[in-house]
């Protein structure tokens, strides 16, 4: 029997933190290792679970030069297609599939000024290699998103007109207003706090590097917008 779980599984970064699902992971690089993202599918059932992962969409770019491994590597995706091609990932209970390789690896600069924006589902399959039906109490299926941009902007974002580039362990926020940011790892913790003043500012995040965040933004009146990011 399943053990009684939200989900049946999901996925980690390196470091063993949850990536909740739906996370968009937002890069400004394509190039190894910035760009690239490892990640680890946990089983948290009491019973091996097959894995397979769809790509559901595709803006900016036709699916060449990302480099995609999850039980085996491919070097280009397609819409609409499920992955491994001809296989699927096999995790045993409370174990990650047994490859340490398996990541999210864009190397397309598109256009130069559009984004590039992947989303890939994750979800369970029977021996057969046929989706699983829903199951009691479990969720079977997960989301990514991956998202690279040369220059990643939060204009005018929920009215705050702010933009923000990661270079080489700094965050650098353009803002129209002074702000306070909150940075958040994805259990809530607070792990940095900063002042933001109009103009250009430069944060040292080289503490922070390779995980998943949250930054939150507060203008002097109240107003608070936030955005899921990921630090590579």
């Amino acid at each position: 029997m399943f053990s009684q779980v939200d989900y049946a599984f999901v996925l980690e970064d390196s470091n063993t933190n949850v990536i909740a699902n739906q996370t968009t992971l937002e890069f400004t690089s394509i190039e190894y290792p910035e760009a690239s993202f490892n990640f680890f599918a946990r089983n948290l059932t009491n019973e091996p679970i097959n894995l397979k992962a769809e790509v559901i969409s595709i803006s900016g770019s036709d699916g060449t030069l990302m480099e995609f491994c999850f039980g085996e590597c491919y070097y280009s995706v397609d819409i609409g297609l499920t992955y491994p091609l001809s296989s699927y990932v096999t995790i045993q209970p409370g174990e990650t599939q047994i490859s340490s390789g398996d990541h999210f690896f864009n190397q397309n600069p598109g256009d130069g000024e559009n984004p590039i924006e992947y989303s890939f589902r994750f979800f369970m399959v029977d021996e057969n290699g046929d989706e699983v039906a829903s199951i009691a109490e479990l969720e079977t299926e997960y989301y990514i998103n991956y998202y690279y941009s040369p220059s990643l902007g939060l204009d005018n974002l929920d009215g705050l007109k702010l933009v923000y580039f990661l270079i080489n362990n700094r965050l650098f926020v353009s803002s129209e207003s002074n702000l306070s940011l909150k940075i958040y790892d994805l259990t809530g913790r607070v792990i940095s706090k900063n002042s933001i003043t109009i103009g250009n500012n430069s944060i040292d995040i080289k503490n922070i590097s390779k995980m998943p965040v949250i930054l939150s933004f507060e203008s002097d009146e109240g107003q608070l917008t936030s955005k899921k990011i990921f630090i590579p």
